[in-house]
């Protein structure tokens, strides 16, 4: 085993490191947590101690045989001359679930957008035929027969919180696990997804990118295993990568391209249908959300339930009746005002753009249209750069009669139409105090939900 008998240095106990290095402790012969941003509370940090785990606030004067540090830690946080392997915490978390998980299947989902609603859609249509644990930003769920049961909230997507969601499951034993994490698969995956990689971004201090990261999910992929990669971002990954890995079987899914392996069409008339193999399942959308806004989800689900072997007439039902995810371009009421919901981890302009376009649907010529964009905290992914938020409202200010702006960094861009609110709680309740009935209200706040 990898940590058997070694001293291990983790590294970042911020992003996940917390539930790693306890794990860790169970079988290395010393954990050193590393706490390299300062932020975690004395009474933590104490826990760690009681568990035997020593803890530090930089590498100098120790000597590990193995250092787990996150893919996206700034290099200048390690020395230099270190001279032990440095793997990052994916891998040292597949490891552990490798050892830790028997007898249920693993599907992995990483990729810059369409991460949840791919999770929660598959988890929803796997469970009409087995018992399913979900760990995404929604939450920890259960599912059975289409229906979720909450279990647990408030982790990250971050690797190491995987550890922590298995905590909160131990007395469920699912026949499938789904994990949504952020850059790259931990190698422990039977399926591993990228869902897409547009909007790159740069991380570890601007060493690398998100695209690089979560090639992992390539690298690190095992021997049998299967990876469905959206059609679109495999010239984004590593070409020798993707072919060192000839015993890993590849799947390809579009909602643009014919050419892939699982082919979503959207023909304009209501019905969409999904190409596979020669067989064709052609379903209608339920109600409550914009399904043009999950396209790349459907395609990414319907490919991974194709690797499943969920029966064409599963899909089918279930893709009738799903009616969306929350805070992902879904529709809500709140005393007689439509909330077009789209505030999430990942959103980003351009499904601003999306939800924008969505609500004209719903607008009459006596209604007004307020929205309310922004971030509730910049670390969530990528942030939510206030320039695009600039030149988005200067191209679209005259599509809407006020704008209500979350956030510290938003506070430089001034307009008639604007207010500043500090989050999306305080932000909804001034858009509610200043519409009446059947005014829209469009809820677009980059934030953890």
């Amino acid at each position: 085993m990898l940590f058997s008998n070694k001293d291990v240095a983790v590294l970042d106990l911020t992003h996940g490191g917390i539930p790693l290095a306890r794990s860790i402790a169970h079988q290395a012969n010393r954990v050193t947590a590393i706490d390299v941003y300062g932020t975690i509370d004395k009474e933590v940090l104490l826990d760690l101690e009681k568990d035997e785990i020593i803890i530090k606030d930089n590498l100098n004067n120790i000597d590990p045989d193995l250092v787990v540090a996150p893919v996206h830690m700034d290099p200048a946080l390690m020395p230099d001359l270190l001279s032990c392997p440095v793997i990052t915490h994916h891998m040292a978390v597949g490891e552990l679930l490798l050892n830790g998980i028997k007898g249920s299947g693993i599907i992995e989902i990483t990729g810059t957008g369409a991460k949840t609603s791919s999770a929660v859609l598959l988890a929803d249509m796997a469970s009409r035929s087995m018992s399913v644990v979900s760990h995404t930003t929604h939450g920890v769920e259960h599912w059975s027969n289409g229906v979720p049961k909450m279990v647990y909230q408030g982790l990250s997507i971050a690797p190491g919180s995987i550890l922590e969601a298995l905590e909160h499951t131990l007395n469920i034993n699912p026949d499938l696990y789904i994990f949504e994490i952020s850059l790259g698969g931990t190698g422990a995956a039977d399926i591993g997804i990228i869902t897409t990689l547009e909007n790159e971004y740069a991380i570890a201090n601007g060493t690398t990118t998100s695209t690089a990261a979560k090639n992992q999910m390539v690298g690190y992929s095992r021997k049998g295993s299967t990876l469905i990669v959206n059609a679109l971002s495999v010239n984004a990954l590593s070409k020798d990568t993707i072919d060192a890995r000839d015993s890993v079987r590849t799947v390809t899914f579009s909602d643009t391209s014919k050419e892939a392996d699982v082919y979503l069409e959207d023909p304009g008339t209501g019905v969409r249908s999904i190409h596979y193999s020669g067989m064709d399942i052609s379903f209608t959308p339920g109600t409550g959300y914009d399904p043009s806004a999950y396209s790349t989800a459907i395609a990414c689900t319907a490919a991974a339930a194709t690797v499943l072997g969920i029966e064409p007439d599963t899909i089918r039902s279930s893709l009738q009746a799903f009616q969306g995810v929350d805070g992902r371009m879904r529709l809500k009421e709140l005393q007689g005002r439509t909330i077009v919901d789209n505030s999430n981890s990942g959103m980003n302009i351009r499904s601003v753009e999306q939800a924008l376009d969505y609500s004209k649907k719903f607008t009459s010529k006596s209604s007004r249209l307020l929205l309310v964009l922004g971030e509730e905290a910049q670390q969530v992914c990528e942030g939510l750069d206030p320039e695009d938020v600039s030149v988005f409202i200067t191209d679209h200010v005259s599509e809407v009669d006020n704008i209500f702006l979350v956030g510290e960094r938003m506070q430089i861009i001034k307009g008639n139409k604007i207010s500043h609110f500090s989050s999306l709680e305080t932000a909804i309740e001034n858009a509610r105090a200043k519409t009446s009935k059947n005014d829209i209200i469009i809820s677009c706040v980059k934030c953890f939900r």
